[in-house]
């Protein structure tokens, strides 16, 4: 066993509960624009949850700090944020892996890992929901790879195994249940069945652990698209390594490094130095975000940063790597780094929305401020853009990713004034000339896929050119033909139906919108899309593995606003049901857990803290 120092403050994480006694307690320190400095301890934290990236990150909103006994979170934007520091004097267990080359380090007893190394990736628990195969588990800040050793350290969901048997019967226990292959299919579960395996390395270094019942069954890795897992495999996937827990013969745990200056905001460009205390170690680094490998630039002297930039670094020795440490600069002349920015309500309160606004020929960011609105993401090659008609302004606004090809999100307000039904369906579909690169009008594969709308047609039937503005292929996702007409379209039909305009509650804000990045569940990231398909014109486009919608309104009468979001897994078939998914309806505080998106940013944030945390269904009588 192996110690080594290690903030862990990723993404959504519980904190540790209580420390060693012979540690100084984690604490964080927020530094605000107006001079406060707050510090929190891990002794009354719960769990902290970034909102688009730690401080600094290329489109990061804020943070979420829950607290011990609170049922609400403490809210920052890092707009208000001057700096963020960690305490790195806490020491946390770190558990070094090594690969195993020859049957010799097969002994009973000790602790195992699988792992593919090409991604790589590293086998996690049975999965929760269909007990056929063993999460992927990628590498990150918690799980560290170096060929040929694998340092995994607290919160990193790779699931250990204990050997146990013998040569020819060995058995692999996981959570203190054993690892099984049962039936003809591609299985993997755990339970009290005692199955056994044998264990080979082949000259590759390849572990070959075979089913000594099901024999023609191998345990390998599925790379495919969607599938990423760990199962049972009749020799047609990928091969998997072994890794033994370390017993002391490998080289020292390598000291993480540390950044001069710390990361922060800045008004003028920094040299930044990367130093680490293990002497004779290697520093490698990244600027862009990513996981950095001893593939990436080696460290040779000081960096300049004159931009925003988020700097992750290793140090590496005798093929032992350090925990990945990171630094977010922001480079600010003034102004909000709040990318919405709130900029016609700071201050001033909420904006009431009973019509949209007459569309004029101002810069589509001048509609940021409005309450349907995400967090923009200002990475290269996104747009935003609104479609409007005179009569009746605002009828969606998108934000376009030209690199994926794809929408990120449609985002429109219903209410009376807008979702009057007065023409039919046009059913012309469109290139969009108002972004850089838009779909051809038409799928190759339309037998499969659809071209399934954000912006429904049927809630913008008030006049044809309100209607043929939802054609735009910019307000699509290819969806499979049943998900669409199917659950998707039932879902849509049921907001329409149940959504009823009153006085007391005269406009819905709806976000509708399918994953194109990673999607985090459970606490487990994996991607978010199936597969991909092409346009008519041979471009490549993402088939989404889920899609979304994200609801917000306003009841005057008791001043309060209630949102609440619906999540449905694409699937080629009409399944789940409408019912299954309403009744399960998620907050919107999980649904940005998910997707990583900041939703209803334009609220006050006391206000957003509060709608978010809870799953609240509009009242009226009749929804149910």
């Amino acid at each position: 066993m192996k110690k080594t120092l290690l903030v862990a403050l990723l993404g959504l994480m519980t904190m540790m509960s209580a420390l060693a006694a012979d540690t100084d307690p984690v604490t964080m320190t927020i530094t605000l624009k107006n001079g406060t400095t707050v510090t929190y301890n891990a002794s009354n934290m719960d769990s902290v949850r970034y909102v688009g990236g730690q401080f600094g990150d290329n489109g990061a909103i804020g943070m979420k700090i829950y607290l011990t006994g609170q049922s609400h979170s403490v809210d920052y934007l890092y707009s208000q944020i001057t700096n963020v520091t960690y305490d790195t004097t806490p020491v946390v267990t770190s558990d070094i892996f090594t690969r195993v080359t020859s049957a010799s380090q097969l002994v009973a007893g000790k602790r195992y890992i699988i792992v593919y190394e090409s991604t790589p990736v590293a086998m996690g628990a049975i999965s929760s929901t269909n007990t056929k195969y063993g999460l992927s588990v990628p590498e990150s800040g918690n799980f560290a790879y170096t060929d040929g050793v694998v340092q995994l350290t607290e919160g990193t969901g790779v699931k250990v195994l204990t050997l146990g048997g013998s040569d020819g019967a060995w058995t692999l226990s996981m959570d203190g249940a054993l690892l099984n292959h049962t039936g003809t299919a591609n299985t993997l579960s755990t339970g009290a069945e005692n199955n056994t395996w044998t264990i080979t390395i082949d000259d590759n270094g390849d572990a070959v652990i075979q089913n000594v019942t099901d024999s023609e069954y191998y345990i390998m890795y599925n790379k495919t698209s969607g599938q990423e897992r760990f199962s049972c495999y009749k020799n047609t996937q990928q091969p998997i390594r072994l890794y033994v827990e370390d017993d002391g013969s490998a080289a020292s745990v390598v000291a993480t490094p540390t950044f001069s200056p710390g990361g922060g905001t800045y008004t003028s460009a920094q040299t930044v130095t990367i130093s680490t205390t293990t002497s004779g170690a290697t520093i490698y680094y990244t600027t862009n975000g990513s996981t950095p490998t001893t593939n990436s630039t080696a460290y040779t002297g000081a960096i300049t940063v004159s931009a925003n930039m988020t700097i992750k670094a290793i140090a590496v020795k005798d093929g032992v790597s350090s925990t990945v440490a990171t630094a977010s600069y922001i480079i600010s002349t003034g102004g909000n780094n709040n990318v919405n920015a709130n900029w016609n309500i700071a201050g001033s309160g909420i904006p009431q929305s009973k019509g949209d606004p007459t569309f004029t020929n101002q810069s589509t960011d001048d509609y940021a401020w409005r309450l349907e609105y995400p967090h923009i993401n200002t990475a290269s090659g996104n747009q935003r853009v609104v479609k409007s008609v005179s009569t009746y302004g605002i009828v969606y606004s998108i934000e376009w990713d030209n690199n994926k090809i794809a929408n990120r999100w449609s985002c429109y307000t219903m209410c009376s004034k807008n979702n009057a039904s007065n023409v039919d369906r046009t059913n012309k579909f469109y290139t969009d000339g108002a972004v850089t690169v838009s779909p051809a009008n038409s799928y190759t594969n339309s037998s499969t896929y659809s071209r399934g709308h954000l912006c429904p047609s049927a809630d913008r039937l008030a006049t044809e050119d309100q209607n043929k503005l939802t054609f735009y292929m910019t307000n699509m996702q290819p969806q499979y033909s049943a998900h669409n007409s199917g659950l998707w379209s039932t879902l849509e039909g049921y907001v329409r139906t149940k959504w009823q305009p009153t006085n007391n509650t005269d406009t819905l804000y709806v976000v509708k919108a399918a994953t194109i990045e990673n999607v985090t569940l459970n606490n487990t990231t994996s991607s978010g899309i199936i597969t991909t398909t092409t346009d008519g014109s041979g471009q490549t486009l993402l088939v989404p593995k889920y899609f979304y919608m994200a609801f917000l309104y306003y009841e005057k009468s008791t001043g309060d606003y209630k949102a609440f979001a619906l999540w449905t897994e694409h699937l080629n078939a009409n399944n789940p049901s409408a019912a299954t998914v309403i009744s399960n309806r998620i907050s919107i505080d999980e649904l940005e857990r998910r997707t990583g998106i900041d939703f209803f940013c334009n609220l006050p944030d006391d206000i957003e803290a509060t709608v978010e945390a809870t799953a609240t269904y509009w009242d009226n009588s009749s929804n149910n």
